[in-house]
């Protein structure tokens, strides 16, 4: 884009490309924000309602398992469906009056609509902490699922009526609804990275680090320190000190700052609920274990080093620099 305004030396500016997120993300689409506002606060209200209520919903976080369960649930539905297309195409090339392909193509639609509220009801779970942007999008991504349940619905009634010309048609525009919902939900997490685990980098070396004196942790304290640019909450409970990263996994929520009993810590913007003796999540939305670090005390003083499963992982980008890099051509 040129800009000669008065005064400004003419210059090309970087446009952003668009994507399929930043497209909803214009003033054209917010109506998407009337519709997600009521109904969050209402999927809100209804999983805080009580303890049995909140429990349900780590289920469908997928926090007992440490992994999102929406991805797991979705297969079944979306297989279904596809292979329905399958049997519809084949049966319409056959020249049989009756053919298997279309009891199969009934088949599939039928467990596909009953196998989708699972994956409905994760996916809402998910969808009730997100903000901004991605709660638009999300809620973009469940209107579209919605319209495909829709068609695929009526089409399994148009069938047990024997109508199979209109039922097919819906089925095809309950599958492009899909097709529309699957890309809006890969924006949601491969672009926009929601519910994927906060703060992959930076991380901390691998190796032992010297971070504070024993006498400055008293016990049921906490002491945050920095670790190449990594918060570490230090914990000291019954003559144990525990470390874990400060960053909630779920949206990086300062753990330092939420209450903790019992050697479990809450986050202070979501909920979630942390053992900081091994990370693990106790309550969601979280569904990723903390980030742990190998206590010593020698000399009267804190050694820390990282015990978690990630010391394999490739190593982190360079940090931003200091001064512009001028690049020859």
């Amino acid at each position: 884009m040129w800009n000669s305004g008065a005064g400004n030396r003419g210059a090309w500016m970087s446009r952003q490309a668009k994507t399929l997120s930043s497209i909803i993300e214009s003033d054209r689409f917010a109506w998407l924000d009337a519709i997600a506002e009521p109904v969050q606060a209402s999927v809100q209200k209804i999983f805080g309602a009580s303890d049995t209520t909140v429990r349900i919903k780590s289920l469908l976080n997928g926090t007992p398992l440490r992994h999102r369960l929406h991805p797991m649930l979705v297969i079944t539905p979306l297989g279904a469906w596809t292979m329905a297309a399958i049997f519809d195409a084949l049966d319409s090339a056959s020249d049989q009056p009756s053919s298997p392909y279309a009891a199969a193509a009934d088949t599939a639609i039928g467990v596909g609509v009953v196998t989708s509220s699972a994956a409905a009801l994760s996916g809402i779970a998910d969808w009730s902490d997100l903000w901004s942007q991605p709660r638009r999008v999300g809620i973009a991504h469940a209107l579209s699922n919605v319209t495909a349940l829709a068609c695929y619905g009526t089409s399994l009634a148009l069938r047990s009526s024997d109508h199979r010309g209109p039922a097919k048609m819906f089925s095809t525009l309950g599958l492009g609804a899909l097709v529309l919902g699957g890309a809006l939900g890969g924006d949601l997490v491969y672009n926009l990275g929601s519910n994927v685990r906060f703060a992959l980098y930076p991380k901390p070396p691998n190796e032992e680090r010297d971070v504070l004196a024993s006498d400055e942790l008293a016990e049921q304290h906490r002491v945050v320190v920095e670790v190449d640019r990594v918060p570490v909450m230090l914990y000291r409970a019954d003559g144990h000190v525990y470390a874990v990263e400060d960053w909630c996994p779920h949206a990086g929520g300062p753990l330092s700052e939420g209450p903790i009993h019992d050697c479990v810590v809450t986050c202070p913007w979501h909920g979630s609920e942390f053992d900081v003796r091994d990370g693990a999540p106790l309550v969601g939305p979280a569904a990723n274990p903390l980030r742990t670090f190998d206590v010593r005390e020698v000399d009267g003083r804190i050694l820390i080093r990282p015990s978690y499963e990630g010391l394999d992982w490739p190593p982190p980008p360079e940090g931003p620099r200091a001064n512009p890099e001028h690049v020859a051509l």
